[in-house]
């Protein structure tokens, strides 16, 4: 009985503590609170413990333009900038294949859809990348004025970094490519999972070695019986599978002429063979290898970007 009455005393008194912890907290000064996202009790102590999450604010308000250099060439960025809603994270979307950068705002909804969710949308103009991570002797000269992956992770994402504080750790930050640049989407997701969250990958190739004939890797890697190591381990998402770590979303037209269905499935079957269980592969049955088809995917890939929060 004795032992009942001492629990409910120091038990009445363990609550007289917290809640005079409590009402101290209240007097903690604005300029303190402002950087405190969170808080929670510490049973154990008994003291009032901040946890700050602070997330890094972009220095950008605005939409803007910028030029970095690739082997003395300047190459456009262009950087839409949500002035309607609060930032919520940055989306690089990448464009295929001798595509212009913008079409991506022009000819689907993305940008329209991901400003309005908060999103930075950021566009590089890649030309006739094959988003390859080097430059090989057998690349024709006329070739190396189109920007590499390796420009994108060792000068673009750390300038604008610097210069607008985007694209930042601590912020929600996806990749997203259509054609050539959904296999460049995965490759930069690959590298940098300390950076994106998730990735959108529509209707890409990944694995270079099912085209040993295609002249555009030839060009880029040289004969695939002379650097068969080359095709095989350089930029190959599949046979690097191992390195994809963060979730990504699949699609593709079941009637695509340009880049077969295949392409995606063989990637998505590594995925899962890898445990990559998060990512997942959406097949259109009739669609085919344009812009009314990746226009269709958006709202998708912007709600599977959502649950990765």
């Amino acid at each position: 009985m004795i032992r009942i009455i001492l629990s409910a005393i120091f038990l009445f008194f363990g609550l007289l503590s917290l809640v005079a912890c409590a009402e101290s907290s209240e007097s903690i000064g604005d300029e303190i609170l402002e950087d405190v996202t969170e808080y929670s009790w510490s049973t154990k102590l008994g003291d009032l413990t901040l946890i700050t999450t602070a997330v890094t604010t972009p220095t950008l308000t605005r939409d803007t333009t910028v030029y970095y250099d690739f082997n003395e060439h300047l190459i456009e960025v262009v950087i839409k900038f949500p002035t309607e809603t609060n930032f919520n994270g940055t989306i690089i979307a990448l464009p295929g294949w001798n595509f212009k950068n913008t079409q991506w705002c022009d000819s689907t909804q993305l940008c329209e859809k991901a400003l309005a969710d908060g999103y930075v949308v950021i566009l590089p103009e890649m030309g006739k990348s094959i988003y390859c991570d080097s430059i090989f002797p057998e690349t024709p000269k006329d070739w190396l004025k189109f920007p590499t992956r390796s420009w994108i992770k060792e000068t673009m994402i750390p300038d604008i970094q610097n210069d607008f504080q985007l694209l930042i750790d601590d912020q929600d930050n996806f990749v997203i490519g259509l054609s050539t640049g959904a296999r460049g989407a995965v490759l930069l997701a690959m590298d940098l999972p300390e950076i994106f969250s998730a990735c959108g990958a529509l209707s890409g190739d990944f694995d270079q070695t099912r085209y040993t004939k295609d002249n555009l890797y030839n060009g880029y890697y040289g004969p695939y019986l002379d650097f068969t190591d080359r095709w095989t381990n350089q930029d190959n998402a599949v046979t690097s599978i191992s390195k994809l770590t963060v979730p990504v979303y699949l699609a593709h037209g079941d009637k695509d002429e340009i880049v077969p269905i295949e392409n995606s499935n063989q990637l998505f079957i590594a995925l899962q063979e890898s445990r990559n269980e998060a990512s997942v592969l959406n097949v259109n049955p009739t669609a085919g290898h344009d812009y009314d088809f990746w226009n269709s995917e958006v709202d998708a890939v912007l709600e599977f970007f959502k649950k990765q929060f």
